[in-house]
């Protein structure tokens, strides 16, 4: 490792997620990497900030760096994910309401109602499950042929998913590409500012450390 530390690399990492969801790479596939980009940060976040399972701050803390990974649970406990900063769309971007055959426009903009009163801390956990555990499809494109172009718009992903394990209910989010990108860049900040405990020192270390990535593996 050359001496650079674990939780250095690590905050390396989410930050170079978040620095590509901000400044998307050149690509004409842009829908469909920010959904890679998205769904990476919400596994590595998730999967930390649990860390303690549900303990709580109950928990012996052996590594600083997993007490702080938790501190994003923590801090996702008491926010709605429709409110600031996530705000999560309860309406369909005009993207997918026009350009229909007749000219009109679908008036029901109504989406994302089941996540209306979740909070961050729940649906990050439902949202990791429905995207690693889900048995069958639980993931389908959001997409429409237009009238105009004559072409297939991709615009994002509905996720089918059981409300908690055993349970009937199903609930059903549409994702949308600027929520993926603004849910997505806030939860890996979020992470990055935990895990170096705010330590402006810890970011430019870990921000300016000689971490290069392999080209192949021998």
């Amino acid at each position: 490792m050359g001496g650079i530390a674990d939780e250095h690399v690590e905050w390396a990492i989410v930050n170079r997620l978040k620095a590509m969801l901000d400044e998307p790479p050149q690509t004409t596939f842009n829908v469909t990497q920010t959904f890679a980009l998205f769904s990476s940060v919400l596994l590595w976040t998730k999967n930390r900030a649990w860390v303690a399972g549900n303990l709580g701050q109950r928990v012996e803390w052996e590594d600083q760096a997993d007490h702080r990974a938790h501190n994003v649970r923590e801090a996702m406990r008491d926010t709605l994910i429709t409110d600031d900063p996530w705000r999560l769309s309860l309406a369909a971007p005009q993207i997918v309401l026009v350009d229909r055959a007749d000219g009109r426009e679908n008036q029901d903009r109504r989406i994302n109602a089941d996540f209306e009163a979740m909070t961050a801390e729940d649906f990050f956990k439902w949202l990791r499950d429905a995207l690693a555990h889900g048995d069958g499809r639980t993931i389908r494109s959001i997409h429409k042929h237009s009238a105009r172009t004559g072409k297939t718009l991709l615009a994002g992903f509905r996720v089918e998913f059981n409300a908690e394990r055993g349970a009937a209910q199903t609930l059903t989010l549409d994702l949308f590409h600027d929520d993926m990108r603004r849910i997505g860049s806030v939860l890996a900040d979020l992470f990055c500012s935990s895990l170096s405990g705010g330590d402006r020192y810890f970011e430019e270390e870990a921000g300016t450390a000689r971490i290069e990535e392999a080209d192949r593996v021998a």
